[in-house]
């Protein structure tokens, strides 16, 4: 009798093992992470979604009129960060619950405030402050309640945490250039180096998302006239471009295990109207799905984090949200 228990376990653990295995090698395994992310609302309102990573269980969090987009777990999954000009104004960062109860706003002022990005220790915040010429966007970073604001690098937008919390990417136009390119620099404003030399005018490297283990940079530049997804190993070597088709991509999240790698395809990233989809492919770029399964959809801006686990942050788009999806960060 303990035998056969023993031998019916033993078959059961076998049968579970070897399921989780090709489930994981499939890429499939999507019950462990969930996506926020961006809906816009026609016509003129955008609020902040959750869903399953497999696209199921959409819920709308944010519910307001206002503009609300760019949002970013915390590392703990407890909280979100957001952008919003529910105050009106110009767009600030706001702090909600992971159920979208109890929003609170972290900055003020006459200049816009976007793309935030939580430090992996949940201690700070980076985001970018957009006056209205973008050559002139600076990163700054403050506590996680909103104080001890610094200004931390100049000609420079779209911060995303390394795991460690010991260097920021960013995108930057710089002084002199007409393309944009990804940087790195130390949380301590030393040893700036550069990641992309892309020399594409207007359209360089933009949106930077470390890997959770911190080897590569996922991001976003232009090659054969679109949009695509690009990773880098974070000292600039062994650049490789991901996605093919002749469609607008942007925007990539990683996953926290670094396998998959979340993506928005815009139908047109110069129409304001134009459709977008979130979907998902492997992190060498064997496509997996679209998760955005209602055609005409506009879902844009996800960000991954899974359950049961913190990671650190991933990027979300400064300079294509603000110079072409002009609907959310040009607020009044």
């Amino acid at each position: 009798m303990r035998f056969g228990r023993t031998l019916v376990w033993f078959i059961g653990l076998t049968v579970m093992l070897l399921s989780g295995e090709l489930w994981l090698r499939n890429g499939l395994a999507f019950n462990s992470n969930r996506i926020v992310f961006t809906f816009y609302a026609k016509p003129d309102r955008t609020d902040i979604y959750v869903m399953d990573a497999d696209g199921e269980n959409r819920e709308n969090l944010t519910n307001h009129p206002a503009y609300d987009h760019s949002p970013d777990w915390s590392p703990d999954r407890t909280k979100i960060a957001f952008v919003s000009n529910r105050d009106g104004g110009r767009s600030q960062i706001y702090v909600m619950g992971a159920d979208g109860k109890n929003p609170i706003r972290l900055t003020d002022g006459p200049l816009t405030k976007l793309a935030p990005d939580w430090s992996p220790d949940g201690g700070k915040i980076a985001f970018t402050v957009q006056p209205a010429a973008i050559r002139e966007s600076h990163i700054a970073v403050m506590d996680a309640d909103g104080n001890n604001r610094v200004r931390f690098k100049n000609h420079a937008s779209d911060p995303s945490w390394s795991p460690d919390g010991r260097e920021i990417a960013f995108s930057s136009l710089r002084a002199g250039e007409w393309w944009s390119d990804i940087y790195v620099i130390g949380t301590d404003g030393q040893r700036l180096r550069r990641v992309t030399h892309e020399l594409r005018e207007l359209w360089g490297g933009y949106s930077p998302a470390f890997s959770p283990d911190g080897k590569r940079i996922a991001y976003v530049a232009i090659d054969d006239s679109y949009p695509h997804i690009f990773v880098v190993e974070a000292d600039g070597g062994n650049r490789k471009r991901l996605t093919h088709k002749p469609e607008n991509h942007d925007q990539p999240a990683w996953s926290v295990s670094g396998r998959r790698i979340a993506y928005v395809v815009w139908d047109n990233m110069l129409d304001n109207d134009a459709p977008s989809a979130i979907h998902l492919m492997t992190s060498d770029g064997q496509y997996i799905k679209r998760l955005s399964a209602v055609d005409g959809a506009y879902d844009s801006q996800p960000d991954m984090r899974s359950v049961g686990l913190a990671v650190s942050p991933t990027s979300k788009t400064t300079i294509t949200w603000g110079r072409v999806k002009k609907r959310a960060s040009n607020l009044r």
